[in-house]
């Protein structure tokens, strides 16, 4: 029988000025000419970019709030 192994990964997300949610896997810092996050490791998955934006936008977050940190599990 064939076992999959889990995988978690921390996943940090942030609001550009222009309202995007950025996602990365280290912590971005904040540039304030460009209006947006920056980190030399995104993160891209669409399905845990649609969960997040529907959880920034229920925590009313923006430009002006630190990145956050989650853990995902991807089994």
């Amino acid at each position: 029988m064939f076992e999959m192994k889990s995988k978690t990964v921390e996943v940090w997300f942030a609001v550009n000025k222009n309202g995007f949610v950025g996602m990365y896997n280290e912590q971005p810092v904040r540039n304030e000419e460009t209006g947006k996050w920056e980190s030399k490791f995104p993160f891209v998955n669409s399905l845990a970019y649609d969960q997040i934006v529907a959880l920034v936008e229920k925590a009313q977050m923006n430009w002006n709030n630190n990145p956050e940190c989650i853990t995902l599990q991807f089994q």
